[in-house]
């Protein structure tokens, strides 16, 4: 993985989205995602260019190699006049050998350069193709993307920051309450959780499924940073049981409750992780 130090920032978005960032710069462009609103729109057209980009790829890979191509190719080694007949009787007089391949090899080198082009192109299109249907029989079997996906890469980016972890400060909880609950459509109580050694710091609102989604961030002794997050969904009769779910280091402990989805998000090494989750699920 080559650095992109220097590089405009579409430059070194794209190399980010695409897995090509040393571990050192990974860390750089998260910490320029949190903080910058205009990075973070700039990466959002990326993502969401490259996967039309590539739906429109897969398309056009599906579309036959037209016949007129095809054609061409064939009869492009075709147009030259047939060499004159041998004879005994009125035989033509043949023009020097020398003469008649100098008249000849550029137009020869024209039609190998257009069947050698035309080779090429179709076996990077037969690799592709096949590269595209082993890529599409595997995201047959991948696992769809859900919004606890979107909720563990935020608190990926944010549970780094020191100086810009919180939108809104907790002491300002009156208008946290007020603001997540109606950019949610979620009615909530902010969890006292210093039972449990958590601090509140304060909230943000995300977009997480496509929705928006209030970001509740507290701190333990230890400066780890565990999260509550919430958004509307589908209601529910009855409030469903806790499950968890890890990604790579993040642990998440979901739950549904009346019209509203629920997670805690945490270090996936912590013990007290299902603990606080139930304390949350009881309070909110």
């Amino acid at each position: 993985m080559e650095s992109t130090q220097g590089l405009p920032l579409e430059v070194r978005l794209s190399a980010y989205l695409d897995g090509q960032l040393p571990e050192a710069e990974v860390e750089e462009i998260d910490a320029i995602l949190a903080i910058d609103d205009d990075a973070r729109g700039v990466y959002e057209k990326l993502k969401l260019g490259s996967e039309f980009g590539a739906r429109a790829f897969d398309r056009m890979l599906q579309e036959p190699i037209p016949l007129d191509l095809v054609r061409n190719i064939k009869e492009a080694g075709r147009n030259e006049d047939e060499a004159p007949k041998l004879g005994f009787v009125d035989a033509p007089v043949v023009p020097p050998p020398v003469s008649r391949r100098s008249a000849l090899w550029p137009q020869a080198l024209v039609a190998s350069l257009v069947i050698f082009l035309a080779g090429g192109a179709a076996g990077y299109l037969i690799s592709e193709q096949k590269q595209a249907t082993v890529q599409a029989i595997g995201n047959q079997f991948a696992p769809a993307r859900t919004w606890l996906d979107d909720v563990a890469e935020y608190h990926r980016i944010y549970s780094r920051q020191a100086r810009h972890l919180v939108e809104v400060p907790a002491s300002d909880a009156a208008h946290i309450v007020e603001w997540l609950s109606v950019s949610t459509g979620v009615k909530f109580a902010l969890p006292d959780l210093s039972a449990q050694k958590l601090t509140f710091e304060g909230a943000r609102l995300l977009v997480a499924g496509g929705k928006p989604t209030a970001q509740l961030l507290y701190r333990d002794a230890e400066n780890e940073i565990f999260a509550i997050c919430f958004m509307q969904s589908e209601p529910v009769d009855d409030q469903t049981g806790l499950a968890e779910s890890m990604r790579n280091d993040i642990g998440l402990i979901s739950w549904q409750k009346g019209n509203a989805a629920y997670v805690v998000v945490g270090p996936s090494a912590d013990p007290d992780l299902e603990r606080i989750a139930e304390v949350v699920s009881a309070t909110i």
